[in-house]
Order: structure tokens, then sequence, then C-alpha cells
């Protein structure tokens, strides 16, 4: 694999997940409440912040449909 590709792959799951944990926190809401108000799993929440997933593309519409 093109280590260019690994290493865009790494910065943009890193920026996705901490960009997620920072605005749910600025909202004062918990994982549960964002993933009642998204439709997605605690678990896959959990999994995306703690960067075991990267969220699909309807995923991250949901998510940004309630974040800053």
């Amino acid at each position: 694999m093109d280590m260019n590709i690994e290493m865009d792959k790494n910065t943009a799951t890193d920026s996705i997940t901490s960009r997620l944990a920072d605005a749910r926190n600025d909202l004062g809401i918990t994982q549960k409440d964002l993933a009642s108000a998204t439709g997605i799993s605690v678990k896959t929440i959990i999994n995306i912040e703690t960067k075991q997933h990267i969220p699909s593309l309807l995923y991250a519409m949901r998510i940004a449909d309630l974040t800053p």
C-alpha cells in the first residue's frame, strides 16, 4: 500500500474522531445522546471516537446535522 495514502487516512481519522468528541462535548451531550439523536448505535459512536471505525458518509452526514 502507498505510504502517503496510509498517512492521509490516519490524518483524516484523527481529525474526524477528535472533532467529533470536541463537538459533542461543546454541545454538552453524551455519546448516548448523540446515538439517540442520530440513530447510530452508542457502540459505533464510541468506536468512531476511539479510532476503531471511520464513519460512513451517511453516518457523517447524520452527525454533521447535529454538530456546529
